[in-house]
């Protein structure tokens, strides 16, 4: 090697190592509770026709937020105590808002006052 050559070789710097920034830490996972086990099968439901009734009700429905979840709700109405219209949909919070099933009802004494 010339003496040139060998002076260039001194004035090489090289070049500075760049350090890989550390990636961010993995968010964890958002919290997803275990679905509770299903209610107990309810008993049949008699309603006496415009009547108001405090009420137990779950979403059975699979994948909802709510699945198997007992809720209850005071003052429920009635309507004509035909089945076919005493429905819950239990829409809030993310839930699917298909129809849910009434578990208990109990009749409210005194019954609310009708405005």
């Amino acid at each position: 090697m010339s003496d040139m050559a060998a002076e260039a070789a001194d004035d090489v710097v090289p070049s500075p190592v760049e350090e890989t920034p550390m990636p961010p830490p993995d968010d964890p996972p958002p919290y997803v509770p275990e679905t509770p086990p299903p209610p107990p099968a309810p008993d049949a439901i008699t309603w006496e026709p415009y009547t108001w009734y405090g009420i137990t009700y779950a979403c059975l429905t699979p994948g909802c937020v709510n699945e198997n979840i007992v809720k209850d709700y005071s003052p429920f109405y009635s309507n004509n105590g035909d089945p076919k219209f005493c429905r819950v949909v239990d829409a809030a919070d993310g839930a699917c808002g298909k129809d849910c099933k009434i578990l208990t009802a109990t009749k409210l004494d005194p019954q609310p006052e009708v405005e």
